[in-house]
């Protein structure tokens, strides 16, 4: 019994120590678990204290803030700054390896670089307007003179005193921005980057390298560059002062801003309007301010047509529907108005008149020329049914006495748009006049430039309404936007003398027309010089009757320059008919020294409008002439002058060409010609071909 009592307690103890090393397995696990979290306890009790556990340093992996430019297009993890990065330098492409510092649109970093620049141009405007209120005349014309020099914003900024003297300065941006990249992503970068990034904007020393397509060296033109954090907010915007203060509803749904509204408005009447009028201007804004959606003379299908004619003009973000494409300014106002017209249904009216002219000058200017050609049939069919194209049977013979025009025949009361006191009678009011007459000249206007461009004979009969019957009311013009204008002063704008002066163009340009697109050939070359002689005299005797370039270089206005533009482009269309006609070339080199100073004399007008507006603000009325003159000029840079004038069309073509697809695309294939070794251009030629030269342009 002894025995089996020993043995058992040895088994007992055995049996307590195997439980005391589970229990203190078992709180040590729990004690292992409780550190990483502790759960809530299940009663209440006191609180578990817990050893405080040693520290442990943790090196986490660090984000880049942005990839070099090689990674992103390799689609391959980037190592960040300096630069070469190990990615590049395993790949081989130490070269390629550029870090853009304006790419990283994280928060931190946007806000920081939008707050410092709203300050300093803050700085600069406040300085400027000190200098305007307190400096001597003396001190201001020298400041004018500078500014208009184009100098850089930090040279205008050291002129007025201005405590921020470096905010322009690229490279101290770049710097900045680095190193902020540096700061938020704790990564380090060197030199090497800035002299990359000077290299990058080396001007080029020969044509091979001029980029060809947009992509290749990212243009000023591209919508990227558009919508640069630094380019959103500038001293011109800031300044900006619309002509005319319109509402936005309820004529648009596609913003509510007023001001940009007012904006667009207002770069419409100033550069596109005078040589394209489809409406009258007073009561179109006079109706428009009213509000009233129901008004006859101003319809959310009319503005909306406008709003998206006016969106080429300017570079605020939201003119743009699509900012991955530059020519996509004011496509959504545009796309409104298709939906507008498509519930409009057909309906006659001078407004829906109105519309189809500015939405067929929309697709004119982007390269659409059949769609555009599609609407204009449209409306010129709505203008005969509407009595605007045919002849009337009688003209009351107190008409004059009066100011008052009858159109017997014409459903007046089924025509809401004429609806007044005198419907009844028929008796049109002089305002309603008026305003058929703008509108029926638009439609003949803009279908002998349609015409010509799809090259058809016009079968469309001129107006019934004499040009005069427009009216003589003129308004103020003055350049818009005006912030760096300001010594500029009101004129008018001769909005009835260039209605008059376009009639008679037009007149002319259709009697050339029938000879340009005569489907007879078996004419002599002297014949048919001799048949245009007729049209060649009437479009010279045009040009005599107005301001030649010397008169209009001592007081310039866009719209006499843009309708002496016009008439040397149709003689100039004139002389290359003939010269195609010219089979045994017996009368080619005549023709082509005439054609060679017609374009000598069109270049003139150009440069005017350069030196005197610059090359932001381009009627696109002039789209048509630039790229046919450059197509053509390219090969024919035979003489001092003709290069000076092709010259000048280049800096017109570039310029346009970042908002007009047919002058991006005349200008590719000019670059193409070029990088073949197809022609031989001026040095000069080359640099203004070159993005990177256009992209440092103050004036562009």
């Amino acid at each position: 019994m002894a025995v089996d009592s020993q043995s058992a307690g040895k088994v007992t103890t055995r049996h307590n120590s195997a439980l005391r090393e589970a229990d203190q397995s078992a709180d040590e696990r729990m004690s292992h678990h409780d550190n990483s979290k502790q759960f809530p306890a299940l009663a209440p009790g006191p609180s578990r204290i817990f050893a405080p556990q040693p520290a442990m340093a943790v090196n986490r992996p660090k984000k880049n803030s942005t990839a070099c430019q090689a990674c992103k297009l390799a689609k391959r993890k980037c190592s960040g700054v300096p630069s070469p990065c190990k990615a590049c330098v395993s790949a081989g492409a130490e070269a390629d390896c550029h870090f853009d510092p304006s790419r990283d649109l994280r928060r931190k970093v946007a806000v920081k670089r939008t707050i410092k620049e709203l300050n300093d141009y803050k700085d600069l405007l406040e300085s400027l307007l000190a200098a305007i209120r307190s400096e001597p005349l003396d001190k201001l014309n020298d400041l004018m003179v500078l500014i208009r020099s184009n100098a850089s914003m930090r040279d205008i900024a050291c002129a007025v005193g201005s405590p921020v003297t470096k905010f322009t300065d690229s490279k101290t941006l770049s710097t900045a921005s680095l190193a902020t990249m540096s700061e938020d992503g704790d990564q380090h970068f060197d030199s090497s980057y800035m002299e990359q990034l000077e290299t990058k904007h080396r001007r080029p020393s020969g044509p091979d390298q001029i980029p060809i397509l947009p992509e290749e060296d990212d243009p000023k033109g591209s919508p990227r560059a558009a919508f640069h954090p630094y380019a959103r907010v500038t001293l011109e915007s800031l300044c900006d002062i619309p002509l005319y203060k319109v509402p936005a509803r309820p004529w648009t749904d596609v913003t509510d801003d007023d001001d940009f509204v007012s904006h667009l408005v207002s770069l419409y009447f100033t550069w596109d309007h005078p040589c394209a009028q489809f409406l009258d201007q007073g009561i179109f804004i006079d109706h428009m301010k009213r509000g009233d959606p129901g008004s006859h003379f101003c319809t959310p299908l009319l503005v909306n047509s406008l709003l998206s004619v006016a969106s080429a003009y300017s570079d605020s973000p939201d003119a743009f529907s699509n900012t991955d494409d530059t020519f996509s300014r004011g496509q959504h106002f545009f796309q409104e108005a298709e939906k507008l017209w498509t519930a409009q249904r057909g309906r006659q009216t001078l407004s829906n008149i109105q519309a189809l002219l500015m939405m067929c000058s929309v697709l004119l200017s982007q390269g659409k020329v059949r769609q555009g050609w599609f609407l204009l049939r449209q409306a010129a069919q709505m203008g005969q049914d509407m009595g605007l194209l045919m002849l009337p049977r009688v003209i009351q013979p107190s008409r004059k006495d009066m100011g008052l025009f009858v159109l017997p025949g014409v459903a007046w009361a089924s025509d809401d748009e004429i609806k007044n006191e005198d419907e009844d009678e028929g008796i049109m009011s002089p305002e309603m006049e008026r305003i058929r007459t703008i509108t029926a000249w638009g439609i003949f206007n803009l279908n002998l430039q349609m015409s010509m461009k799809l090259r058809k004979v016009t079968s469309l009969p001129p107006p019934i309404y004499n040009v005069l019957i427009g009216g003589d009311a003129d308004f103020e013009w003055t350049p818009y936007p005006r912030s760096n204008q300001i010594i500029y002063s009101t004129k008018l704008a001769h909005l009835p003398q260039l209605r008059q002066g376009m009639a008679e163009l037009t007149d002319i340009v259709a009697h050339v027309q029938e000879l340009l697109y005569d489907q007879s050939l078996t004419t002599s070359i002297h014949d048919l010089s001799e048949k245009a002689e007729d049209p060649y005299q009437r479009l010279q005797g045009w040009l005599a009757n107005w301001p030649d370039t010397p008169q209009i270089e001592k007081e310039p206005i866009p719209h006499v320059l843009i309708l002496r533009i016009k008439c040397h482009q149709a003689i100039m269309n004139l002389l290359e008919m003939l010269i195609q006609r010219d089979f045994q070339g017996s009368m080619t080199k005549a023709l082509q020294q005439k054609w060679g100073q017609e374009a000598e004399e069109m270049a003139q007008c150009l440069r005017i409008h350069r030196q005197s507006y610059g090359l932001k603000y381009i009627p696109s009325q002039v789209v048509d002439a630039v790229q046919s003159s450059l197509r053509v000029l390219v090969h024919q840079l035979d003489t001092e002058e003709a290069s000076h004038a092709f010259i000048e069309f280049c800096r017109f073509g570039m310029a346009m060409s970042r908002t007009f697809k047919p002058t991006a695309d005349a200008i590719h294939a000019i670059k193409s010609l070029l990088q073949r070794g197809t022609v031989s251009l001026p040095i000069e030629a080359i640099a203004v071909l070159d993005e990177s030269e256009l992209r440092r342009s103050p004036e562009a």
